[in-house]
């Protein structure tokens, strides 16, 4: 068991991700375990990233006289790969080694990366920004680099297994193999995954808002924030957050000047600066001209929105089993 770090957000999702990847991990103690993946997927900011870096900082790499260990190797893709032997070389050098520059066969890469993770005694894959590998979902392209992921899950040369975080998007990750209802079993990428987990957006004036808010705050060291007295306060945050999620809570209230705040009534200025600082609204929502019948009207409609794509979400689901 990992101990979770005191600087992540801990709601029910991001426990039962950190419980999901931890299950993962474990696999690598025992060959005899099927080896399954694990996909993480949700909107930008919703804190993916974050999570596996944080996960990876409770197992940071060891090194001695004698050698190098990685228990957890992150890696993020920037932008599409034009082929496998691309993105294995990315791969390579993420693991701090040269990859060939010259010309050489799929299976002299392969090789070279798989003996790197032998080296390391890498335990854990962790690949983010997984949708961004290939330029389209659709393409031969794409056909190419989920079959080598496949590959990669089932080769029993590595114990490790594999962690994929990404948008939404990632999600194409578990219907690959499927052809009018049915999957070829040798490229079905769902059967060698675990139930994925989707991070959601926290909807306003919820507890779980409360709790999302007031957690930020004691980070700050300051007092927990109560509904009664400041609702609109937690209105004009959650505008900010609808932003970029998470990211824009971090951003606004993880600053210098938010912690030197002794009180409230000073933290609001420093988050109205640190927004026109990190955030591109054109509104910054701790403006005093910002009144609470326009956060109202605001929060209506994110509510309204939200429970329309709930709504839409079961009736796919619905239509799945009829």
């Amino acid at each position: 068991m990992t101990i979770k770090p005191s600087n992540l957000f801990l709601d029910a999702q991001v426990n039962d991700a950190w419980e999901r990847v931890e299950y993962v991990h474990s696999m690598y103690r025992d060959p005899a375990i099927f080896k399954q993946a694990l996909l993480i997927a949700g909107e930008s900011g919703e804190g993916k990233t974050f999570l596996l870096k944080a996960y990876c900082s409770t197992l940071e790499s060891v090194t001695t006289s004698e050698k190098t260990t990685c228990p957890v190797f992150y890696f993020s893709f920037k932008q599409p790969k034009k082929s496998v032997d691309e993105m294995i070389k990315l791969l390579i050098d993420g693991l701090g080694a040269s990859p060939p520059q010259s010309r050489v066969s799929s299976a002299v890469l392969e090789h070279q990366f798989i003996t790197l993770l032998e080296e390391l005694e890498v335990e854990l894959i962790m690949l983010d920004e997984i949708q961004s590998i290939a330029s389209s979902y659709d393409g031969i392209e794409f056909q190419h680099f989920i079959k080598y992921l496949c590959s990669l899950i089932d080769n029993d040369k590595i114990k490790c297994s594999i962690v994929f975080a990404g948008t939404p998007a990632a999600k194409r990750l578990m219907s690959f193999g499927e052809t009018n209802q049915k999957f070829n079993d040798s490229e079905q990428m769902s059967r060698r995954m675990i139930r994925p987990i989707e991070f959601k957006r926290i909807k306003p004036r919820t507890k779980h808002w409360v709790d999302c808010v007031n957690w930020f705050v004691n980070q700050i060291g300051l007092p927990a924030l109560t509904v009664d007295e400041n609702k609109d306060l937690f209105d004009r945050i959650y505008v900010a957050y609808n932003e970029k999620s998470l990211s824009s809570l971090r951003d606004i209230f993880l600053q210098s000047n938010c912690k030197n705040a002794a009180s409230t009534e000073e933290l609001i200025p420093c988050l109205k600066h640190n927004f026109d600082f990190f955030c591109k609204g054109q509104v910054n929502p701790f403006d005093k001209d910002i009144s609470q019948a326009h956060l109202d009207e605001y929060i209506r409609g994110i509510t309204r929105k939200m429970n329309a794509a709930e709504c839409n979400h079961h009736e796919q689901l619905m239509a799945e089993f009829e």
